[in-house]
C-alpha cells in the first residue's frame, strides 16, 4: 500500500452530484469515466491496495466505506458519492487459482460486519505502520491493520507475495558491485528505474516497496 494524497474531483463528477436524485448506479458513462480517470491519475496509475498497474478498462471505482453502510441511513452519513470515499482497485483477481484479493475479496459476505475497515491508503501515518519481508511479505506495526491486510484485502495472498519477491530480489540482485555487495549508488538508480513515470502513472508494479527499500538500505 502506499499513500494516496486526495485531489479536487472532476468538474463532470461535481456537477452531478448536484443534480436532483444524483446516484453512484445512474452516473452517466462520460461522468464515470472522467471519475475514473481522476482517481487513477491521483493514485499514479497503480491499485489503492496491491499496487498493481492499472488498466483503464479493468479498473473498479471501490468505495472505501461500502455504499450499504455509509448511505445515510440509521445515523450513518451518506458517502455514497463522496469523491473522498472513492478509490480506484484493479479486478481483484489473479493467479493460476484465481485469487480473490483487494476490494473483490472485501466484497465477500463474510467480512461485512467487519466493514469499513480501518487500515486507509489515504492517511500517511497507516502508512507509514507498513512494511515488506525478502518473502514478499507486507505487514502493518499496527494488529489491527495486519489483520485487515492478510484478512479482508488478501494482500498477502500466494501470487501478490511471488511477484513482491521477484521485484525485491531483482532490484538487490541488479544493485550488486563486482565483489557481490550492495552498491547504494547502483541501488538508487535501479529504483529510481523502477519508479519510472509516463504522464504521472508509474510503468511498473509495487512502487511501495519500491520506496521502501530505498529507505531502508539508502
Amino acid at each position: 500500500m502506499r499513500w494516496i494524497k486526495k485531489k479536487t474531483a472532476p468538474r463532470s463528477f461535481q456537477q452531478y452530484i448536484r443534480a436532483f436524485n444524483a446516484a453512484f448506479d445512474d452516473m452517466d458513462t462520460v461522468v464515470k469515466d472522467d471519475l475514473r480517470k481522476s482517481l487513477i491519475n491521483e493514485q499514479e496509475g497503480v491499485c489503492a491496495y496491491c499496487q498493481q498497474v492499472l488498466k483503464f478498462g479493468k479498473v473498479k471505482i471501490e468505495h472505501y466505506c461500502d455504499r450499504k453502510i455509509c448511505n445515510g441511513q440509521n445515523g450513518t452519513k451518506d458517502l455514497r458519492l463522496d469523491y473522498g470515499n472513492l478509490l480506484a482497485v484493479c479486478k481483484g483477481v489473479g493467479g493460476k487459482s484465481i485469487v480473490q484479493h483487494c476490494d473483490t475479496n472485501k466484497g465477500k459476505d463474510k467480512y461485512k460486519d467487519r466493514l469499513p475497515i480501518k487500515v486507509n491508503p489515504q492517511l500517511k501515518p497507516h502508512i507509514d505502520t507498513i512494511s515488506y519481508k525478502s518473502t514478499g511479505l507486507i505487514r502493518s506495526s499496527n494488529k489491527e491493520y495486519e489483520e485487515e491486510i492478510n484478512d479482508i484485502l488478501n494482500l498477502n495472498a500466494d501470487y501478490l507475495k511471488d511477484l513482491r519477491k521477484r521485484k525485491w530480489k531483482m532490484i538487490l540482485r541488479n544493485s550488486l558491485d563486482k565483489k557481490g555487495k550492495l552498491n547504494k549508488n547502483k541501488l538508487t538508480k535501479v529504483i529510481a528505474n523502477e519508479l519510472a513515470m509516463t504522464e504521472g502513472k508509474f510503468k511498473f508494479s509495487f512502487p511501495g516497496l519500491c520506496e521502501y527499500l530505498l529507505k531502508k538500505y539508502c
